[in-house]
């Protein structure tokens, strides 16, 4: 269902379901880090590989640390240098995080998101467990017309709003390794 304000979601009407919505990279489509049965509409809605993990968005640095482990000096100068921004973490996951959420892997990816309405999202039901909106191996669908046409009654909400989206996926930098290695290359380049 096409939606075009944000205020109307909150947890309860998220519970069990998902909701496409604009990123400032691109198109995401998501569901509440403790909704097990919601996540795994998403791989199914996506074709993805089950054993591929989710990553994560949160509104701020202080949402993602009941689930990580204490970053690094090195690793926090990143997120306060590029968060909010087009740079995905890859963390060693706290004990509070489920296996279920991470499928079996002691890690977990964070994003924090530079646009607002986004934000706002996430500040309303907290870290989404997200992706990119298309079949897995296709490219991002950015349109929500065509995301309906393509997914129509599989999404629960899609959230209508223009952003100026840059269409490229974020950075994905894996934290738990030193030096860093980067998982996927996007729009920040990290030396």
């Amino acid at each position: 269902m096409k939606i075009n304000t944000i205020e109307t979601i909150t947890k309860d009407t998220l519970e069990h379901k998902i909701i496409a919505f604009p990123t400032d990279t691109v198109y995401g489509i998501g569901a509440m880090i403790t909704d097990i049965e919601a996540i795994e509409k998403i791989y199914q809605l996506k074709q993805r590989d089950f054993q591929k993990p989710l990553a994560i968005l949160a509104a701020t640095k202080e949402d993602i640390l009941p689930y990580i482990e204490t970053p690094s000096v090195q690793i926090w100068a990143l997120m306060e240098q590029h968060w909010p921004g087009p740079l995905t973490i890859v963390f060693r996951k706290s004990k509070a995080v489920s296996d279920q959420l991470t499928r079996g892997l002691d890690t977990i990816g964070f994003r924090i998101p530079n646009e607002p309405v986004t934000l706002q999202l996430l500040k309303q039901v907290g870290p989404l467990a997200t992706t990119s909106i298309n079949i897995s191996g296709q490219p991002p669908l950015n349109d929500p017309d065509c995301i309906e046409q393509t997914f129509g009654s599989q999404i629960d909400y899609l959230y209508v709003h223009h952003v100026e989206a840059s269409q490229v996926s974020s950075t994905v930098i894996d934290a738990t390794q030193s030096p860093i290695v980067v998982l996927r290359q996007g729009e920040i380049h990290l030396k």
